[in-house]
């Protein structure tokens, strides 16, 4: 047989090579054409539910009736955020992904046409379009060029890396509108925030490295002291603004009156000291709510675990703490008159204990931070009693549609709660058994082998 030429070797390999990458392009362009098309499907289900909000509202429901406080922006907003929630649950995706798929869609289709027709036949990313968006608030002044910076930017992004598309945007933009330096100042002093990332070890960034309950006691004392300001100390900012406002006049020492925040934090007794864990009743087997047995770790409910050290620290700095037992006997300061329809701080903090975040499907809203419903309402012929039995942490926007749309809301034995949305979609617990499969793994790891190899 005759041997391969090194000319027909090195042709053959070229060809492979192309294939390769006509693969990887292939699904590239695929990939940005079912991610325009998403975007899209969900600005229209958005548009839909707002267009006929009786899918999910009940529109002759008055709320004032049943003691509730009528949604801001009426049915439609109502029905809007019900149907932000089911695609959340549908789709995986949080509530602020969604909206923010959607938005990309529905302004990109009315500014943008070029850019987003380029995005529809997957010829730039969804990345490469919200780059190009970000630049539209400039044109304010000057909306008659937003047509030329369509089609500039579009040809610009066909060719360009993500981040060389935001930079050629921006200067642009610049160009184009005549913006100084001063003027996107502004426009970024406007986007102002303040954010708390948690990181590895119970530790959290709020621009510098602290530990997790000092960064989350300062990021909800901020969000609490912006809430309750009242119109006039707000001055048209928005919670965001506000936050960066008393962030930075905290950092320059002023004076801020700040609405003091409680974080809660669980020490188990067998942490404190050696003798005291013969004192520890193993009560695992007969408290299916949640994470809150004894020989659990150390942990901030609906935020995560924190070392020994740092919990036995905030204990002492404490000076005093509530024993939680988590097998409820006597009920003596969870229970309250049942007249009441305000659950009390004790009844608060026991279902933020238990269930750390808010109790619905997906929700990971801080518990300490949301609302206390009654499963069967408060008002009305079944009134439900104020006790724990009846009581679950919904945040405020779960609390808003629970009795007021359409969407049902069933409780489980472990205290989760499912959503049934009027097509028929359910919500699933993501974390359903999870703690019984890891310890039965644990106990696979701690098991020595029947037959050991020696």
């Amino acid at each position: 047989m005759e041997p391969t030429s090194p000319t027909l070797e090195r042709v053959g390999g070229e060809f492979v090579l192309r294939e390769l990458f006509w693969d990887a392009e292939s699904a590239q362009f695929e990939m940005n054409r079912r991610a325009a098309r998403q975007c899209e499907y969900l600005a229209d289900v958005l548009d839909f539910a707002r267009a006929h909000p009786e899918l999910y509202v009940n529109v002759d429901f008055d709320p004032r009736l049943a003691g509730e406080v009528p949604p801001l922006g009426g049915d439609a907003v109502l029905a809007e955020r019900c149907a932000v929630l089911e695609a959340s649950s549908r789709l995986r995706l949080t509530e602020g992904e969604v909206r923010s798929s959607a938005a990309v869609a529905q302004r990109a289709r009315a500014e943008l046409p070029h850019v987003w027709q380029a995005a529809r036949d997957g010829l730039i990313s969804i990345a490469h379009v919200k780059a190009v968006l970000a630049q539209l608030p400039l044109f304010e002044g000057v909306p008659d060029v937003i047509g030329g910076f369509d089609e500039l930017m579009c040809d610009i992004a066909r060719a360009a890396t993500v981040a060389a598309t935001r930079r050629q945007a921006r200067l642009v933009a610049d160009r184009m509108t005549g913006s100084t330096r001063t003027q996107r100042h502004a426009a970024a002093f406007a986007r102002r925030t303040v954010y708390v990332e948690d990181v590895a070890d119970g530790m959290s960034w709020v621009y510098a490295m602290v530990t997790t309950d000092r960064a989350h006691a300062f990021d909800r004392e901020l969000s609490l002291t912006a809430k309750q300001m009242s119109a006039d100390q707000r001055d048209g900012r928005t919670t965001g603004q506000i936050r960066a406002d008393l962030f930075a006049d905290l950092l320059r020492g002023r004076d801020v009156t700040r609405v003091k925040a409680k974080v809660l934090v669980t020490v188990p007794l067998d942490r404190l000291a050696p003798e005291a864990r013969a004192s520890v009743r193993d009560v695992r087997a007969r408290t299916p709510m949640a994470g809150l047995d004894l020989n659990s770790d150390c942990l901030i409910p609906g935020v995560g675990p924190i070392d020994d050290a740092s919990a036995r620290q905030l204990l002492l700095e404490a000076g005093a703490f509530t024993r939680v037992v988590t097998d409820p006997v006597t009920g003596v300061i969870l229970d309250m008159d049942r007249r009441a329809r305000k659950a009390t701080r004790a009844q608060r903090e026991w279902l933020a204990l238990v269930h750390g975040t808010c109790a619905r499907d997906g929700c990971d809203r801080l518990a300490i931070d949301g609302d206390i419903d009654h499963h069967c309402a408060y008002h009305g012929p079944g009134r439900g009693q104020t006790d724990i039995a009846n009581l679950d942490p919904l945040c405020d926007p779960d609390h808003a549609v629970k009795d007021t749309t359409l969407l049902r809301h069933q409780r489980r034995e472990d205290g989760s709660i499912e959503v049934e949305f009027p097509s028929g979609h359910r919500t699933t617990n993501p974390f359903a058994g999870l703690r019984e499969r890891v310890r039965a793994l644990l106990d696979q790891i701690a098991e020595p082998p029947e037959d050991p190899p020696f």
